[in-house]
């Protein structure tokens, strides 16, 4: 069986996920690795005054779905304590992205913008 293992996410994380771009946003949110392989990154980023929540996998996290909505609904009930609006980007190439932001209590605002507000 595989070692699944969700750890605070760290700047080293988004730098290897994204390269150089990684180093831009404040970010905070959790790394999700199988056998020592980083495959999922999520969380909240900081910019431009606005908080926007993310998810991006690798296929190898697919399987840990139950796992990955688990965590983000704890990430985003804990965001929404915080904070009064978070936005986040309906990824157009996959299928199930608008199930599980309404999910999540996002609706769709502009285009692949969705947004939750209190």
């Amino acid at each position: 069986m595989a070692k699944v293992e969700i750890v605070p996410l760290e700047r080293q994380h988004v730098v290897e996920w994204y390269g150089a771009d990684g180093t831009r946003p404040t970010v905070k949110g959790i790394a999700g690795f199988v056998d020592g392989q980083l495959v999922a990154i999520a969380g909240l980023m900081f910019s431009g005054g606005n908080v926007i929540a993310f998810c991006n996998l690798k296929d190898e996290a697919r399987p840990y779905r139950t796992a990955i909505h688990r965590t983000a609904v704890r990430i985003i009930t804990e965001a929404k304590r915080r904070h009064r609006r978070i936005i986040a980007y309906c990824e157009g190439s996959e299928p199930t992205a608008p199930k599980w932001l309404s999910r999540l209590g996002f609706v769709p605002e502009d285009g692949d913008i969705w947004a939750w507000q209190n």
